[in-house]
């Protein structure tokens, strides 16, 4: 069947051409129209906006199908991220599509504000000849302060840097030596506030940086000073911005972003010494055909291709490892699949032991939890979800990174406690030949190709077991692949069996009566 991609804004033609070429089907819902909206979200697996569409909770309940969302753009405040990781759907954006439009509309908006273009512009519409009126200021030789050092940040610093502007920055998570442009002095918000001339906002917008830029900081500013926002609406706060300008606090600013889009009733509009453009940043026809391209080509490698990049939402932030480690994830999840039947009871706690590189245990992790509630839970579970599931369950998630765990390379450990006490640790690897070995069950040491139905027995460790067990299934047309048993001494004995068939119920029930057999399990 056709997988069908729902956009509900508008999108270059060039990236609806490539999901047309991926044969993708296409339904564009530019008017807002309720009822075709839901009719497509019920069978929508992929997802195109730009900042018009808000993706709530509500929208993503209602599309059952759904496995990617792209945002054609940097911002995803507009999408609710929590609610689609628990749904299991990844978040896509685009953060260099736009990059270059960003930069420059935040440069022309400088410019503008510092030589009072706009203002020119509307007096000699109006037949004045304003000059001494709109005398304005060199921005050769001042201060520009980034408030975020990410690339658009750093893409505004090299433009700067061009106009002979010193440059000054901060941002809590990149440090001196992560520059790109190592022409940025690093300071803190307060030095960057005392110090700039024109302060340029970079920001995305979250919990931490909504009003960031309030009344108590407005006043750290030079009254000489600019203010620009081209990142997100609502960094700066716009009743106390308006007030600032208003009262002289700083001497103009200059904004494309606002809290509510279009800006109705924005205390902005009414502001003195502030240019103001309708979230112009990246509308640029580059911009608009890049950030449409790059989006497009995302849902499609990853619908397609079960290809991933520039997530919001998978436990790993450089796609490429996962890629690196494909065999460790599929031999994590087989482990997580081969626990399922050893609790019949709920989960209570999932631990993952690894000797390999430790920055690779949380995707081993979740893939792992993803094999063992496959079974379990009724909905998609995925590495983007396997966390937000684990909560819900209350089920706690736990990782070691332990380089003495086996002399074998790469070995992955999985301890599953349930509710009624069982706890069972399996530990395997991937051999050079690309086979998944289950080398230990607790402290059974074995060693067992995983590439056929496995049953495992626990037994009372007496002659005659093997010979019995044998000859039930072979009198039952089962042939035994491989009969692998691990003994400890004066206890029981483990037995893991590999068939050429899964069991039936009857022959399963009559496997688990011999009186020697303690514990036996299908393991799939």
């Amino acid at each position: 069947m056709t997988k069908k991609i729902l956009i509900t804004d508008p999108l270059s033609a060039a990236g609806v051409t490539v999901l047309e070429d991926a044969g993708l089907e296409v339904i564009e819902i530019l008017d807002k129209d309720e009822a075709k909206l839901s009719a497509a979200l019920l069978e929508a697996e992929g997802w195109i906006i730009r900042s018009g569409t808000t993706i709530g909770a509500d929208e993503i309940a209602r599309a059952p199908k759904l496995k990617a969302i792209g945002r054609a753009g940097v911002g995803v405040d507009n999408i609710d991220i929590n609610a689609a990781t628990a749904h299991g759907v990844v978040v896509m954006n685009t953060p260099g599509g736009n990059t270059i439009s960003a930069a420059e509309h935040t440069i022309a908006l400088m410019m503008s504000l510092a030589r009072n273009i706009p203002a020119g512009d509307s007096s000699m519409k109006a037949d004045a000849w304003n000059r001494k009126a709109l005398v304005g200021t060199e921005l050769n030789g001042k201060t520009l302060g980034l408030v975020g050092l990410g690339r658009i940040g750093q893409e505004v610093a090299r433009r700067a840097l061009g106009l002979q502007m010193k440059v000054v920055g901060y941002d809590p998570y990149v440090s001196q030596d992560q520059l790109v442009v190592k022409d940025i002095a690093v300071q803190s918000l307060d030095e960057v506030l005392l110090n700039a001339d024109v302060v340029s906002l970079h920001l995305p917008r979250n919990e931490d940086t909504l009003n960031l830029i309030d009344a108590a900081e407005l006043v750290k500013m030079k009254d000489s000073a600019l203010l620009i926002n081209c990142a997100r609406g609502g960094l700066a706060n716009e009743a106390a911005l308006a007030k600032a300008l208003d009262e002289g606090v700083i001497a103009g600013a200059a904004v494309d972003v606002y809290t509510t889009e279009p800006a109705v009733d924005n205390p902005l509009t009414k502001a003195k010494n502030v240019v103001l453009t309708p979230h112009l940043g990246a509308s640029t026809r580059e911009a608009g055909e890049n950030v449409a391209v790059q989006v497009a080509t995302q849902l499609k490698e990853y619908l397609v291709e079960d290809h991933l990049s520039n997530t919001i939402n998978l436990p790993i932030a450089d796609m490429s490892i996962l890629k690196s480690i494909g065999d460790s994830l599929e031999l994590a999840k087989q482990i997580g699949r081969l626990q399922h039947p050893l609790h019949a009871s709920a989960i209570k706690s999932f631990r993952l032991s690894y000797n390999g590189d430790a920055e690779h245990i949380q995707p081993l992790l979740y893939s792992a939890f993803e094999g063992i509630m496959e079974a379990r839970f009724d909905g998609v579970i995925n590495l983007i979800n396997a966390k937000a599931v684990a909560e819900s369950k209350g089920i706690k998630l736990s990782t070691v990174h332990d380089p003495e765990l086996s002399q074998v390379r790469n070995v992955i450990a999985i301890q599953v406690e349930s509710a009624d006490g069982a706890v069972w640790e399996l530990l395997g690897y991937t051999d050079i030949r690309g086979g998944q070995r289950l080398i230990r069950v607790n402290d059974y040491h074995i060693d067992v190709l995983l590439d056929g139905p496995l049953i495992m027995i626990i037994n009372s460790d007496v002659p005659g077991v093997v010979g019995e067990v044998g000859t039930l299934l072979g009198s039952s047309g089962v042939n035994i692949g491989e009969y692998s048993l691990s003994r400890r001494e004066g206890a029981f004995a483990l037995s893991l069996i590999k068939c050429d068939s899964p069991l039936n119920a009857d022959l399963f029930s009559k496997l688990k009566s011999i009186s020697s057999i303690q514990e036996c399990y299908f393991l799939g």
